[in-house]
């Protein structure tokens, strides 16, 4: 198996030679690395290019627009299907770092079932606690209430409220207090796999063209979720090997750490999902492989303009 490894980069040139230069001590090689550069307006595009622009197995793509997190590796990932080749993608942040040695030779082992869309394993965050998987998301008419109301509590200092109403539910549910982000147990209920790293095998991408280009930053993972299930495949969770997440640190360069944007696009972000629940997988696909792309890749002096229009 040869492994597509999508990277999408945006101003942050930094975070991704350093993942880069943590693919040295992999013992597994049959991989191409395509780092997608999200129209940074800084220097990101000249950085990346002169260290690996012109390394074989490094691809260096431009949008013409800053796309967000979805239709950016869409990028990366319709280069790797259309023009590499290339039938299993691991789609990671910039930020991510390979510590362990075996983990791409792993990933190339596994024996994938024809109803697998989706894999993901244990993914360390900045507190040491595994990030993955998670409890899936539904979207509703509720969960837009959720993302409007949050951050009107939070800017009339109210956001006390939200522990308060936390506090009651469990007591009415006679739960006790766990850690929001302590993982859930993959035997017992449905889970959705954490978006810094997600290994999307070729079940899944000889039927879409990537990830639902409705959404600019947020939820990408839960629609993903939705869209595996309309299709009937499942999500696997591996817990052998581990990666580690620095966590946001794109985002907090690109958006300056602003809540109201991070809500505004959170709010967007879950109206796609509810739209994405309602509708038929055929039309799903439809608006999916058929979403247009601009972008150039840059290689050993050389530039090429490419234009998908789907299909």
């Amino acid at each position: 198996m040869k492994i597509g490894i999508v990277i999408l980069n945006y101003l942050n040139w930094h975070d991704t030679v350093e993942c880069i230069d943590s693919l040295a001590d992999q013992t597994f090689h049959e991989y191409e690395v395509v780092i997608v550069d999200n129209a940074s307006k800084n220097e990101s595009f000249d950085e990346l290019y002169s260290r690996y622009g012109n390394e074989e197995n490094i691809h260096l793509l431009q949008s013409n627009e800053n796309l967000g997190f979805a239709k950016g590796n869409n990028i990366g990932i319709l280069y790797c299907k259309k023009v590499l080749g290339i039938k299993n993608i691991l789609v990671m942040n910039n930020d991510v770092l390979f510590t362990d040695p075996n983990y791409l030779a792993f990933l190339a082992s596994q024996s994938i079932d024809s109803n697998v869309g989706a894999m993901g394993t244990r993914i360390i965050g900045s507190d040491g606690g595994n990030q993955n998987p998670s409890a899936i998301f539904h979207p509703s008419f509720k969960a837009v209430f959720r993302e409007f109301s949050f951050p009107l509590l939070r800017k009339y200092k109210l956001s006390g409220v939200l522990n308060v109403g936390r506090v009651i539910k469990r007591k009415l549910k006679k739960q006790p207090a766990v850690a929001e982000n302590k993982p859930v147990s993959v035997s017992n209920q449905p889970f959705t796999l954490h978006g810094s790293v997600l290994f999307l095998t070729e079940n899944y991408l000889e039927k879409m063209d990537g990830f639902y280009p409705g959404t600019f930053l947020y939820y990408e993972e839960e629609i993903l979720a939705l869209i595996c299930y309309k299709l009937g495949l499942k999500l696997v969770y591996l817990d052998e090997v581990e990666i580690y997440h620095k966590e946001d640190q794109s985002s907090k360069l690109s958006f300056n750490n602003e809540v109201g944007i991070k809500y505004e696009m959170g709010r967007k972000s879950v109206r796609a999902g509810m739209k994405v629940s309602l509708m038929k997988i055929d039309k799903i696909r439809a608006y999916t492989n058929q979403y247009p792309y601009l972008f150039k890749v840059k290689k050993s002096g050389e530039e090429k303009s490419y234009q998908f229009n789907g299909g």
